[in-house]
């Protein structure tokens, strides 16, 4: 009896302290980000989905990420001004950058600075998960909303391990059709804690068990197929001529990575958190596919006559630049903006664009006012 009255108030004591930390989980939302108290709070806020797949939903936003009215992270657009669109997925939507540290942004702030005129806009119309066959078919909406002289592609050749995946849906979902389920705020910080805590050797356990579980669904690839590198080639330069065709100048860039081209000793415990989310391939096959994808985007661009900066060999390998398997840290972003900038200041008379800028700008402003009559 005494052993069960035990068990009871251990019990009660647990669910007393998961209510009290639930509620300071909630009320920290809503002081933090004015968060529903009640609804689901989590970056699906971000999206909705159309007949191509997933995109951004206008005006929404979670924690740092806020989408402006066309549904991009980012400010809204300016009259008057170059505009360059960043094409790609997570790594250039942002995800462990400081806020307004997106290389998108920093690259904005660059491009000003050295024209020493507010000129140049950067419109970040990346989304976590898009693929190029998906980017391909954003493109008549990009251009027709966004006008833009310039389009940086900076796709994810990992969406490309497993070709199933990068079909769009057929069928729209509506957002409104899937139901509020209740979730536990608190269980994200719990594990955001355990994550800074615990031992990477304990948490690459962790997901190693994960990965040995989802692995058993599919035929472990040790090198992704040629098919898979060719369909990307192929891809890319359907982008590219889709941009070109309607007067947009493309600029590809290579995909960096920690690990860099040909690691001796690749981080074992980085190349295992890249493949929980593909359980399919081997580590050691994540290299080698970041090598064949980015060589086969350098031999499109020699064929095609198409800029390239090639990222992959310019950013150093570094965990100060990573933040994990691909995304840049603050550091990381600045080293591609600044790399970016340097490829627009080579090919181009910056004071020459910013004077285009310039007439553009004069011209909205005429258009405005003589509306105004």
């Amino acid at each position: 009896m005494k052993r069960t009255a035990s068990i009871l108030r251990i019990l009660t004591g647990l669910v007393i302290f998961a209510l009290i930390g639930e509620t300071c989980a909630r009320l920290d939302d809503f002081i933090a980000y004015r968060a529903p108290l009640w609804r689901p709070y989590n970056s699906d806020r971000l999206y909705e989905r159309d007949q191509i797949g997933q995109r951004g939903k206008p005006g929404a936003r979670y924690k740092k990420w806020q989408l402006n009215s066309l549904g991009y992270r980012g400010p809204e657009l300016r009259s008057g001004t170059i505009r360059i669109v960043c094409i790609g997925a997570s790594e250039t939507f942002g995800l462990y950058e400081a806020d307004g540290e997106e290389y998108p942004r920093q690259l904005e702030r660059e491009l000003n600075a050295r024209a020493r005129k507010e000129i140049f806009q950067v419109v970040n119309v990346a989304y976590p998960g898009e693929t190029v066959a998906t980017s391909i078919l954003r493109v008549p909406e990009i251009v027709e909303t966004i006008h833009p002289r310039f389009a940086i592609v900076y796709s994810s050749p990992g969406s490309y391990i497993w070709l199933p995946w990068i079909r769009p849906p057929k069928i729209a979902v509506s957002p409104q059709n899937r139901p509020d389920n209740f979730e536990f705020r608190v269980a994200d910080r719990i594990r955001v804690a355990l994550k800074s805590i615990l031992p990477e050797r304990i948490q690459t356990w962790i997901r190693d068990r994960d990965i040995n579980s989802a692995a058993a669904d599919y035929h472990v690839m040790d090198l992704v197929p040629e098919e898979n590198v060719l369909r990307y080639r192929s891809d890319l330069a359907t982008l590219v001529n889709e941009l070109r065709t309607r007067g947009v100048e493309p600029i590809l860039v290579t995909h960096a990575d920690p690990f860099g081209e040909h690691p001796p000793n690749p981080d074992y415990q980085l190349l295992t958190s890249w493949r929980k989310f593909y359980p399919m391939l081997a580590n050691d096959g994540f290299i080698d596919m970041e090598q064949r994808m980015n060589d086969a985007m350098r031999n499109l661009v020699a064929g095609e006559h198409i800029r390239l900066v090639d990222a992959a060999r310019e950013i150093p390998p570094s965990r100060d630049n990573f933040a994990d398997f691909c995304h840049f840290t603050t550091l990381g972003a600045a080293l591609m903006a600044s790399r970016l900038a340097d490829e627009f200041t080579g090919q181009h008379d910056l004071n020459a664009l910013a004077k285009v800028g310039a007439s553009a700008q004069s011209r909205d402003v005429g258009i405005r006012a003589r509306g105004a009559h």
